[in-house]
């Protein structure tokens, strides 16, 4: 049975971040929310510059790797594979993150990025990715368009809208009207969880997800109010919470 309808399901955000993890949306972040407790993990995926799928976040490196300001899309995989985040961890592939998600029967939740150069190359690269791996995959995106070329070509694998109270007019309206068979879920914005708009989202039958909910307390007010997926960096800490 996959994860993706189980609940409460507490998802490590980028696997985990703060102080005491790895390096975000890295194998050992990934296993360091899998050490406590997590069923399945968030990260990002984003095209490098030969079209591979690699799990980052950022546009550019710069973040992750001090006064590196190139783009990734403008990085080849040999070159990222080279780069140390920190204590020798490195920049993995999807399909490497998906291989250790299948082997350690953790669901994985892949955002696909937006903010890409080509987003009909990264939908069919992630989408090879996931086919070939078997893996446990809910595939989320702010971008509507590649969750329904996602729909078009795998129809059973799930899907969810990310949403945030920031987003134009268009985006607002589409995230009132989502429903099946185009998306199973929406993931919304922490500061979006009005009771009037989760009771609207559950009686479209889908499925709700909030990010990033770090604080336990809120975490259990969710899950009481209808919250399925708890996307946080914290993973241990809300686990303990939704368990009493």
């Amino acid at each position: 049975m996959t994860a993706w309808t189980t609940a409460p399901l507490v998802v490590g955000h980028r696997g985990g971040r703060g102080e005491g993890w790895p390096p975000e949306n890295t194998i050992e972040a990934f296993e360091h929310a899998r050490a406590q407790g997590a069923r399945a993990i968030e990260l990002d995926v984003r095209t490098c510059a030969g079209g591979e799928v690699v799990v980052f976040h950022d546009v550019s490196l710069e973040r992750m790797v001090r006064a590196d300001v190139r783009r990734v899309c403008d990085v080849r995989l040999e070159e990222l594979r080279a780069l140390d985040l920190g204590g020798g961890v490195r920049v993995p592939t999807l399909g490497e993150a998906l291989a250790w998600s299948r082997d350690r029967d953790v669901a994985v939740n892949v955002e696909m990025k937006h903010d890409v150069p080509d987003r009909l190359t990264l939908a069919r690269a992630t989408l090879r990715c996931v086919r070939d791996a078997r893996a446990d995959v809910l595939l989320s995106s702010f971008d509507p368009t590649l969750l329904a070329i996602a729909a078009g070509a795998m129809p059973r694998t799930r899907r969810a809208l990310l949403v945030h109270r920031g987003q134009p007019v268009w985006a607002q309206a589409l995230q009132r009207i989502a429903r099946p068979p185009l998306v199973q879920a929406l993931h919304l914005e922490r500061t979006q969880t009005d009771p009037r708009f989760v009771e609207g989202a559950l009686g479209r039958g889908l499925r709700l997800g909030v990010w990033t909910v770090n604080d336990p307390g809120e975490a259990v007010d969710l899950v009481v109010m209808g919250v399925a997926s708890l996307i946080t960096d914290r993973c241990g800490d809300v686990l303990t919470a939704v368990r009493r």
